[in-house]
C-alpha cells in the first residue's frame, strides 16, 4: 500500500475491544515486529497511525555539490542554501573541487542571512553549515509578533523621515528590513517542518500567520521605498521646504490609516475576531479614497528609481 487508502473493517475481539488489522506491505516498510509500540493521534475525526520514533521529518544532512549540473555559485548558489533551509535540513555540507574565494563570500553573507544556521567547518573542498537553533524554543507566533514590530515600527519611522526629512532615520529603515526578511524566511522554515511532522499540531493556523507574515514582508518593502523616498528629497530638495504643508499632512493622515488597519488587522488575527477583520477591510476602503482623492487632486508626491539606481521626483 503506497500512496492509496485502504478499507479495513472493524471488528470486536473479546465482546468489548474494537480490533483493526494494519495492511501488511507498510508494516513491513516502517519496520513494525509484534510488540512495536505504535502512536496513536486523533485528529478532527481522523486517526492518525505513527511507529514511534517517526515522529519527525528526517532531514539531517544534504550534500551540496558545486559541481552539479554545471558550476553553481553566485545568486543560484545562495538560493539552494536558502531552500535547503527552508526545507529543513540541520546540516548543510557545500562540497567542490575547490571553492573559490566568492563561493565562500556567498556562503557566508547568505549563512549570515538565515537565523540558525552557522559556518562549524572549513577546508579547500568542503565548507559546513550547521543549524543551531532549536525551532520547538521558537514559536510561530512570537516569530510572527516579531515581524509584526518590525514592519510597524519601519512603516512608522519611514513616514516620519518622509515628512521631516530625515536622512539619518530613513536609512535606519532600510537596514531594518533584512531583519524582516530572516524571519520571514525561519517562519517559512518552521511551516515547512510542521508539514512534513505526521503529528504537527497547530498546522491551519501556523499556515495563516505565515500567509499574514508575507504580507507584512511587502509592506516592510514599502516602507523601505518610503525612506528611500525621504532620501531623495533630502537630496534634491536640500534647504527648501520638503513637501507642501497641505499635502504633508494629507499624506500623515494617510500614513497613520495604514497603521491603524495594521494593528486592527494583526489583532483580528491573535484573536481569530471575524467581526474585527470585516471592519479593518471595511476601514482599509476608506484609506483607498483618501488616497484616490490625493492623486486626483494632483497632490500625490511620487519618488521613481533614478538613471543610477537613485531616486528621482
Amino acid at each position: 500500500m503506497k500512496g492509496r487508502p485502504e478499507v479495513r473493517k472493524v471488528q470486536i475481539t473479546g465482546g468489548a475491544t474494537f480490533m483493526v488489522t494494519l495492511p501488511k506491505g507498510w508494516a513491513e516498510r516502517v519496520g513494525l515486529r509484534p510488540g512495536s509500540p505504535l502512536l496513536l493521534a486523533p485528529r478532527e475525526g481522523a486517526l492518525i497511525l505513527v511507529p514511534e520514533g517517526r515522529t519527525g521529518p528526517t532531514r539531517a544532512l544534504f550534500r551540496l555539490d558545486l559541481e552539479r549540473g554545471g558550476r553553481l555559485s553566485g545568486e543560484a548558489l545562495a538560493r539552494e542554501i536558502i531552500s535547503l533551509y527552508i526545507a529543513g535540513f540541520d546540516i548543510i555540507e557545500v562540497q567542490g573541487e575547490r571553492i573559490s574565494p566568492e563561493e565562500r563570500r556567498v556562503i557566508r553573507e547568505t549563512t549570515r542571512a538565515l537565523i540558525g544556521p552557522e559556518i562549524v567547518e572549513e577546508s579547500a573542498t568542503t565548507v559546513v553549515i550547521h543549524n543551531l537553533l532549536d525551532l520547538a524554543e521558537v514559536s510561530a507566533e512570537r516569530t510572527f509578533e516579531r515581524i509584526y514590530l518590525i514592519t510597524r515600527s519601519m512603516f512608522a519611522d519611514a513616514l516620519k523621515a518622509l515628512l521631516e526629512r530625515d536622512g539619518e532615520l530613513a536609512r535606519d529603515v532600510v537596514g531594518r528590513d533584512s531583519e524582516v526578511d530572516r524571519l520571514f524566511l525561519m517562519l517559512s522554515r518552521q511551516l515547512r517542518i510542521a508539514l512534513q511532522d505526521p503529528l504537527g499540531e497547530g498546522q491551519l493556523l501556523l499556515f495563516d500567520y505565515h500567509t499574514a507574515a508575507k504580507q507584512l514582508e511587502r509592506i516592510a518593502d514599502h516602507a523601505v521605498k518610503i525612506a528611500q523616498a525621504g532620501l531623495a528629497l533630502e537630496l534634491e530638495l536640500e534647504g527648501e521646504e520638503a513637501i507642501p504643508a497641505e499635502l504633508g499632512e494629507k499624506v500623515r493622515r494617510v500614513g497613520e490609516g495604514v497603521l491603524s488597519l495594521l494593528g486592527g488587522a494583526a489583532e483580528a488575527l491573535r484573536e481569530l475576531d471575524l467581526a474585527r477583520a470585516n471592519r479593518v477591510i471595511d476601514e482599509a476602503q476608506e484609506v483607498q479614497e483618501h488616497l484616490l482623492e490625493m492623486e486626483i487632486g494632483g497632490g500625490l508626491l511620487r519618488i521613481e528609481p533614478g538613471p543610477e539606481g537613485g531616486e528621482r521626483e
